[in-house]
């Protein structure tokens, strides 16, 4: 392992979602949890200083959700990127999802592009103050606007 190496977390994660995983960070540390709980949260594994936390599907939508939400009341988890992969079948659960805390939700089949994307999209998104740059200036030239100064 590389010192200042990038980690991510899978939690139940397919093969083919975890080889796009690999794909889209090639150089990151990437740790698997199979069989993740909401209980497990505190007693098995330990996220550190993890880059991105990504949950799959594990068949019970009210386990998925708690995972969520899990994940989000942890100290130190309010920032990092919490993406959520669903199958087709359960698209209906990607409000659900980031109502519980997710940042984002992609819908099987993912590919490494696609998770590039979204934590790019992710991180520009979670910089404080992004959101009102620039608001304070005007959009386009008012000549009627008084500056004030004048005599």
């Amino acid at each position: 392992m590389m010192p200042n190496q990038p980690k991510a977390i899978a939690f139940d994660l397919d093969d083919e979602s975890l080889t796009s995983l690999r794909e889209a960070f090639p150089d990151w540390e990437i740790k698997t949890v199979a069989g993740a709980t909401t209980e497990s949260l505190t007693q098995n594994w330990s996220p550190g200083t993890a880059e991105l936390l990504v949950v799959g599907f594990n068949g019970e939508p009210a386990g998925t959700l708690g995972l969520c939400r899990g994940m989000r009341s942890q100290a130190g988890q309010t920032r990092t990127p919490l993406l959520v992969l669903v199958p087709p079948e359960q698209d209906a659960l990607v409000k659900a999802v980031l109502e519980a805390g997710a940042d984002s939700c992609l819908v099987l089949p993912v590919h490494a592009k696609d998770l590039v994307s979204m934590l790019s999209h992710t991180r520009q998104g979670n910089q404080p103050g992004r959101h009102t740059l620039s608001l304070d200036q005007a959009q386009r030239e008012d000549q009627w606007r008084d500056e004030g100064g004048e005599s």
